[in-house]
């Protein structure tokens, strides 16, 4: 075999091997790639991307890893009082904006009257509205006055 013929068959070789490498690869395979899909959404996102589910206030994102991760809102645990959720007025807010508020109220009375405190917490358990009312009984009688004039709170006023 003589030296043209080899590299004639060399470079016939390589071209070959190029033609392969460059059929195998293709753009549209490494771009599918770059997304997560939403199994209950059906949606594609792309890596890093975050989205609200509506209806659902659950927050997707699609991780490095290709993977989804999910936040939901959480019911804040440790709170004092009666607590209720509260939920939002407004429709197809982001998360976290989406989640409903707690609202708590405790109540403590003293000689003078009672004091009612409301504090409303997000889904963390953090503070974000605290209100208080007192209720305050004016010239309390004792003893056999107390059941002919009886007087009933005079003011109410809130801080």
């Amino acid at each position: 075999m003589d030296l043209r013929s080899f590299m004639v068959q060399f470079i016939m070789l390589l071209l070959s091997g190029i033609s392969q490498s460059a059929s195998s690869y293709s753009p549209f395979a490494r771009y599918e790639e770059q997304f997560c899909t939403d199994t209950h959404t059906g949606r594609q996102l792309y890596v890093g991307e975050i989205f609200t589910r509506l209806n659902e206030c659950i927050r997707v994102q699609c991780l490095g890893t290709h993977q989804i991760w999910e936040d939901s809102c959480q019911v804040p645990r440790a709170l004092k009082g009666e607590c209720h959720a509260v939920a939002s007025t407004q429709l197809n807010l982001e998360y976290p904006k989406c989640c409903p508020l707690y609202e708590c109220r405790t109540y403590e009375t003293n000689p003078h009257g009672t004091i009612e405190q409301t504090n409303t917490y997000n889904h963390d358990g953090k503070l974000v509205k605290s209100h208080i009312t007192e209720m305050i009984v004016i010239d309390r009688r004792v003893g056999p006055e107390a059941t002919k004039h009886h007087t009933g709170p005079v003011r109410k006023y809130e801080v």
